[in-house]
């Protein structure tokens, strides 16, 4: 196994207090995000488009998936999941 060589005390200063980066976010500003933020467009966008697709859902929401958003909302009893064919489909309460 191959020793990596050491950093001087000036290299190791210099990398401490640094964010680090996952993505295009720091850590820090990650934690700062509100989710609750997207579950209220989420409600909305249901209210204002009852039987949206989750396939439409995620695009008007600009993100990958929304499992996590719409479980919580079924949850909390603000909406229903109704399957349409093939299709699942959201409505409000």
């Amino acid at each position: 196994m191959k020793r990596r060589p050491q950093k001087s005390k000036t290299e190791k200063n210099a990398t401490r207090g640094k964010a680090i980066k996952h993505g295009a976010r720091s850590v820090k500003s990650a934690k700062q995000s509100c989710p609750g933020g997207d579950l209220e467009k989420a409600l909305s966008l249901i209210r204002t488009r009852p039987g949206i697709r989750p396939s439409e859902l995620n695009r008007l929401l600009n993100r990958e998936e929304s499992d996590g958003l719409r479980n919580t909302l079924i949850k909390r009893g603000l909406i229903r999941k109704e399957k349409d064919g093939a299709a699942m489909r959201y409505y409000p309460v």
